[in-house]
């Protein structure tokens, strides 16, 4: 025969034998504050749910009681049964003592509690009303988890069963707990909980404030998640029904399951805008389009029909989505290296652990505050991480938006230099045709290089518009050429300017070799020329040339017009700056020096400048190419 059914045949015999089987009664001192009753339980499965307690106690009365090892062996499968737990308390204090039972699984959907005087056999079950039932419900009037407040007279021995019903594995962490001690306990788990859903509520109130200003998609999908998130955080730590007490345990498992499906399938929309996947990643669109899919639609559908199964779908789909989030967001970080994808990472390796904790804490019997430490961690950290990279990407799109406004105001800038640089030639070419219809012959071709020396410049100014967001190092013809051959087609272009304003020009020729882009150089030239003229009353006198200085050779322009303050100094590079009375400068737009600025930078040219009101100005750009030099401008006054 086989051996169980021997086995079976030995424990009827015994049970004939003997009588009934019974566990031995806990005893409760005064002095303790805390007693584990798990060890002394009698644990029975209700596989069709159909046992009422006497059935129950009755089918415990023939097998003997078994041991627990600890307060959290898990009993029945990933799709649990129904389960009761008999234990007997004795009171062998002299007087009346009240005690409280708790079932410490704020997740567990129902348990509910009977007691039967052990003394007198022929006493039906009563079931022993929730603490929280014996007074109104109103807002905060519930317990994180089940608790019954029992009162067991001196001497007496009372049997109590436990049912415990519900879509999470069944475990027995009961203990009884005097008042003192479970108000303590539950000041400490409160004081936790108040830290734990702190971190992700100010990083809300923080991602509240940028929704106006930002207004940026990915926003929304992440306040949305964070509510789903703390949504099932409030039933994973029992809140929920301690806040609404009228809620009951089973409903608050659904809302809270719900809440973490929601968050699965927002986290979804949220990776497509984050990642801006639809224009940078279509694989990772398509399958972050099917994940939302399922979390927001196909899992509500497969729990009406599998409503048994609801909580296994969410904790092994949960686990796989984290795992294919890291894939993808790992993905997304090779096409988009940088800080903010690197957090995205971690939110997601954050999920995966918690998911793993969680299956572990099913199959290996991990201790309940395991699963709910991790629950509260990952939402912490999850919030933060998230947080932190939305912040992150937010303030990288703030300087994409700021380096895009400074290019249209340089773009801005660059037109209004366009108009600056334009006019002179212009204007010389205009002198130069009225000068060409009364010359004679000779003067006639001299006229004619001229024209065709103005016509060269704004063909070159007008190629260099063809590059409106800046001028590169890279893009410059550099070459060894003599300064006079940089100089002398503008100061023969500016003579006329000069000569009609009644203003001595002295052009200092020089026949030295310099390495420079002659455009840009002439450019300078001609800001600064232009930059004189307008400054310099009639009479007045300008002065080019080329010196030596510090050690360097310099180009000078001088000109003893109105001059300048040490506080004008300090602001005349910059752009639309103008000084002095409107007469003197009726065609300027304060450019001219700025873009000499921008010029000599581009050239690695340092310039000095010396300027005393009502004497003139001095303007130095250095010849020798020095990078570091020309980032910087020295200014004195």
């Amino acid at each position: 025969m086989p051996v169980r059914l021997w086995i079976a045949i030995l424990s009827c015999l015994l049970t004939l034998w003997l009588g009934p089987v019974q566990a031995q009664p806990v005893e409760l001192h005064a002095d303790g504050p805390r007693t584990g009753l798990w060890q002394h339980l009698q644990v029975l499965p209700d596989a069709q749910d159909r046992l009422s307690p006497a059935e129950a106690s009755e089918q415990m009365d023939r097998h003997p009681p078994v041991k627990l090892p600890h307060a959290n062996v898990t009993f029945g499968k990933w799709l649990p049964d129904p389960y009761w737990a008999r234990f007997e308390l004795h009171n062998p204090t002299s007087g009346n003592t009240r005690w409280l039972i708790a079932y410490e699984v704020p997740t567990q959907d129902d348990v509910q509690l009977w007691r039967k005087d052990s003394t007198d056999s022929g006493t039906a079950w009563t079931q022993v009303p929730l603490r929280e039932q014996r007074r109104t419900s109103t807002f905060g009037s519930g317990h994180l988890y089940p608790v019954w407040s029992i009162d067991i007279p001196r001497g007496a021995n009372t049997q109590y069963l436990m049912q415990v019903r519900g879509h999470n594995l069944i475990r027995f962490p009961v203990y009884a707990l005097r008042e003192e001690a479970f108000v303590q306990q539950q000041q400490a788990l409160h004081l936790g909980l108040g830290f734990v859903f702190a971190v992700p509520l100010v990083v809300v109130l923080y991602v509240l404030t940028l929704v106006r200003v930002a207004q940026d998609k990915s926003l929304p999908l992440f306040l949305a998640m964070a509510a789903s998130e703390m949504l099932g955080a409030a039933w994973v730590s029992g809140l929920m029904h301690e806040l609404f007490p009228w809620i009951s345990r089973w409903s608050c498992g659904w809302i809270g399951g719900a809440g973490y499906a929601a968050m699965l399938g927002l986290s979804c929309q949220h990776a497509k805008v984050f990642m801006q996947t639809a224009t940078k990643d279509r694989f990772s669109h398509a399958l972050l389009s099917a994940g939302a899919w399922f979390w927001l639609a196909l899992l509500p559908a497969l729990a009406c029909i599998y409503p048994e199964a609801f909580r296994l779908m969410l904790v092994t789909g949960g686990t796989v989505h984290a795992l294919i989030m890291i894939g993808l967001a790992l993905r997304g970080l090779r096409r988009q290296p940088g800080a903010v994808m690197g957090l995205f990472v971690s939110v997601w390796i954050v999920y995966a652990v918690s998911a793993l904790l969680y299956v572990l804490y099913r199959v290996a019997h991990l201790p309940v505050y395991i699963s709910l430490m991790s629950a509260f961690i990952q939402g912490s950290l999850v919030a933060a991480l998230l947080g932190c990279a939305v912040s992150l990407q937010i303030m990288n799109r703030r300087t994409q938006m700021q380096q895009q406004i400074e290019a249209a105001q340089n773009r801005s800038l660059l037109y209004a230099a366009a108009h600056h640089d334009l006019w002179q030639p212009l204007q010389s070419l205009g002198l130069y045709m009225q000068a060409f219809a009364s010359a004679e012959n000779p003067q006639r071709q001299i006229l004619l290089n001229n024209m065709s020396a103005v016509q060269a410049s704004v063909k070159d100014f007008m190629n260099d518009l063809q590059h409106i967001s800046g001028m590169r190092t890279s893009r410059l013809e550099w070459r060894t050429v003599p300064l006079t051959q940089v100089l002398d087609p503008v100061i023969d272009e500016y003579r006329h300017w000069c000569r009609s304003r009644h203003i001595t020009l002295r052009y200092l020729s020089s026949e030295i070799q310099i390495q420079t882009d002659r455009t840009q150089l002439q450019r300078i030239v001609r800001n600064l020329l232009s930059n004189a003229l307008r400054y310099t009353p009639s009479g007045g006198r300008i002065l080019i040339g080329c010196r030596r200085r510090q050690g360097k050779r310099w180009l000078v322009v001088i000109d003893t017009g109105q001059g300048m303050t040490a506080e004008q100094v300090e602001k005349c590079f910059e752009a639309y700056t103008r000084f002095g009375p409107e007469h003197l400068a009726p065609d300027g737009v304060g450019l001219g020096l700025y873009s000499v600025r921008h010029t000599a930078g581009v050239l690695g040219l340092q310039v000095w400048m010396r300027s005393e009101v009502g004497k003139g100005t001095s303007v130095w750009v250095s010849l020798e190419r020095d990078a570091a030099s020309g980032k910087s401008i020295d200014k004195k006054g």
